[in-house]
């Protein structure tokens, strides 16, 4: 096999590259080159499904993948029945349909690869994202403490809305990678996760770096999103080691474990929501001590550098708490309404969208010339339903109640998986599911946040294989052919 062909059909080589791209398409100084670059990425990744559903048989071998399958037909027939207006939006429900399948066929059915060392994988993003958030994390810092702001095409830099956002498209996508980086950090102290991939252990330094500055970063950025991930992926961790170092518990255990859950994660609740309000407090003394002592004019510079005029408080702008979820979820309401059953497809939100209101989606306009695109509802549950109807829903929700029943199982039944990823990743998953109720998630939109989560459920799918092996399960007949039950 030549050099080029196995580069070409590298799977894991297509998801390192892939990931670290799209996480490169949240910043805002290389957005554009980073989506010219995922263009070039996406077809190679549409490629290698297709190559792999026909060569490997992929799709007959994913755990749980004929629901999967389902789930892609309905949404192709979706597409058929919704055809847009303009060849524009086709081309977007197209693009979805193709980005829902790499999803399912390439980033989770990663357990289907045989020989592949999935933790070596995921330890080389890890370590992307710890040292690149870190050093990201420090310059936006610096930035901040020496008050400098700026404007680059519609982008802006630092401070977006009275928020800190940093290098970073807008504070919510901030917020995400923070958390996302302490999850990181934590899987790389995982004694087990370096052993078995074979890497050196990253600095406790760095770790602790990168621990601190993204802890500021996320207080600072005040997403109430991201701070229910990150609180929730602790509450879950607290309750598998609660839970997760014995096999049988009495009911007394049972009562005192659940209520000794329950004060921990009022605890953690009650602590991080304080100190995010001391941060930033702190933070807003310290630049307008900075700013008063200061002696040196900017005069020169104006045209590069705009200080704000009112003083940066870190917190939302939007004094509702809901900072305008309910108008959007409204209106997914009334979308809902236009095709129960199969739904609308999610290219045709945006056109069905200046159709149906007066004023279109509710912050589509800040999405620019993607809003077609990324438009949805901030809620990953209420998108997939407008967009695929109760059909598409249905078939999401046994695919997703058949992985985590059966995943939880061996989580809660192992009891030596204290020094492994895997009880780090359930919780990162538990948690993600939750935050998908506020924020955009789950499926439908082609960023970062949507494909680092089916990255780590493939890689825990990797656990479920290992427990539950094809062979165990049995057969069943189906149009007079023979399938594996793992497909169920």
């Amino acid at each position: 096999m030549s050099k080029f062909k196995k580069v070409l059909l590298d799977t894991s080589l297509f998801r390192r590259s892939y990931v670290i791209c799209m996480f490169c398409s949240n910043l805002s100084f290389i957005l554009i080159p980073a989506y010219a670059v995922l263009a070039v990425l996406f077809v190679w990744g549409v490629f290698l499904m297709c190559y792999n559903a026909v060569k490997h048989r992929t799709i007959l071998k994913t755990r749980y993948g004929l629901w999967l399958f389902a789930f892609v037909v309905t949404s192709l027939v979706t597409m058929i029945v919704h055809l847009a207006s303009s060849f524009l939006y086709n081309a977007y429900n197209l693009v979805m349909l193709l980005h829902v399948a790499m999803c399912f066929f390439v980033f989770y059915s990663v357990h289907t690869e045989k020989h592949l060392n999935f933790r070596r994988e995921l330890y080389s993003i890890c370590r992307f994202i710890v040292y690149t958030t870190t050093v990201l994390g420090i310059l936006g810092l610096a930035f901040l403490m020496a008050e400098i702001s700026f404007e680059v095409l519609w982008f802006k830099f630092i401070v977006y809305e009275n928020r800190f956002d940093g290098m970073f498209i807008n504070p919510n996508l901030l917020g995400f990678v923070a958390v996302v980086a302490i999850f990181c950090c934590h899987m790389l102290l995982k004694k087990d996760f370096i052993a078995i991939s074979g890497r050196e252990r990253v600095s406790r330094i760095w770790i602790g770096s990168c621990i601190a500055v993204n802890g500021i970063s996320l207080l600072l950025c005040d997403s109430n999103g991201a701070l229910v991930l990150l609180i929730g992926y602790a509450i879950f961790f607290v309750i598998y080691k609660m839970f997760g170092s014995e096999s049988k518990f009495t009911v007394w255990q049972i009562i005192s474990k659940s209520a000794a859950c329950l004060a921990a994660g009022l605890v953690i609740v009650m602590a991080m929501f304080f100190v995010r309000n001391i941060t930033q407090a702190g933070f807003v003394q310290i630049m307008d001590h900075a700013e008063s002592s200061s002696s040196i004019s900017a005069d020169s510079v104006t045209d590069k550098i705009a200080h704000d005029e009112a003083a940066v408080t870190f917190e939302h702008e939007n004094a509702n708490l809901d900072s305008g979820r309910f108008v959007l979820w409204q209106q997914a309401s009334k979308m809902f309404l236009q095709d129960p059953i199969l739904g609308i497809g999610k290219g045709n939100i945006y056109e069905y969208g200046t159709r149906i209101f007066e004023d279109g989606i509710k912050f589509s306009d800040k999405y620019g010339a993607l809003a077609p695109i990324m438009t949805d509802f901030h809620n990953g549950y209420i998108t997939i339903l407008v967009c695929s109807g109760v059909v598409g829903f249905v078939l999401f929700c046994i695919f997703g109640l058949r992985f985590f029943k059966h995943i939880t199982m061996h989580v809660f039944r192992d009891d030596s998986l204290h020094e492994s990823v895997l009880p780090c990743m359930y919780s990162f998953l538990c948690s993600y599911l939750i935050y998908s109720f506020i924020e955009v998630g789950l499926l439908y939109n082609p960023t970062f946040t949507i494909i680092f989560f089916w990255l780590i459920l493939g890689y825990t799918s990797c656990f479920l294989v290992k427990y539950e092996p094809d062979s165990t399960l049995g057969t069943f007949v189906l149009f007079g052919r023979t399938f594996r039950k793992s497909l169920l």
